[in-house]
């Protein structure tokens, strides 16, 4: 139906009416990309949006066959054209530029030593000092920074390591752990 409106629109002369049309859609959804890309707060969707009623309006102009026409595909055409964009810029070489990788899972994942401070759960030492409830334990030779699960814990006292995540590390006395 559409190939036959054109045809018609430009014996009859109206092609003005038709090319403001197709100027004002393709208008409108440079303004819906840019705002996707631009933090404009709404600024450029609502200049589409207005695009988009002013294109209505030209078609209804025309007549209301075309009118309705452009009505119904800017009702269905916006939300698909907005859905697809979403999903596809991201993958784009452009969208690889704007928008930022994915975080990482974990908390404190990108902290450079989370792995090893990972691997010390269910290791001993002793505690370098007292734990109220934060302090220094030392673990396989190594100093880290940890905090006590329950109570506070003697200086020189054996901890076992219960769990870490990020760079929190938290210990448990020996002797509260054979209970």
């Amino acid at each position: 139906m559409t190939c036959e409106i054109f045809p018609q629109l430009i014996a009859s002369g109206e092609i003005t009416d038709a090319g403001m049309i197709l100027i004002l859609l393709l208008g409108a959804c440079v303004m819906f990309l840019l705002e996707v890309c631009t933090p404009s707060f709404g600024i450029l969707a609502l200049i589409g949006v207005l695009a988009e009623a002013w294109a209505v309006y030209y078609g209804f102009r025309i007549g209301s066959g075309v009118g309705f026409l452009v009505l119904l595909g800017v009702v269905i055409g916006t939300p698909a054209y907005l859905y697809f964009m979403v999903r596809l810029l991201p993958d784009t070489p452009l969208g690889k530029k704007l928008f930022l990788k994915d975080a990482p899972d974990a908390t404190g994942a990108a902290a450079p030593q989370s792995d090893a401070l990972a691997e010390l759960v269910g290791k001993t030492g002793l505690a370098d000092c007292d734990l109220r409830p934060a302090g220094v334990v030392r673990i396989e030779g190594k100093r880290v920074i940890a905090r006590a699960e329950r109570e506070m814990i003697d200086k020189g006292s054996e901890i076992r390591v219960i769990k870490a995540y990020g760079t929190d590390v938290v210990v448990r006395a020996v002797q509260e752990t054979t209970k």
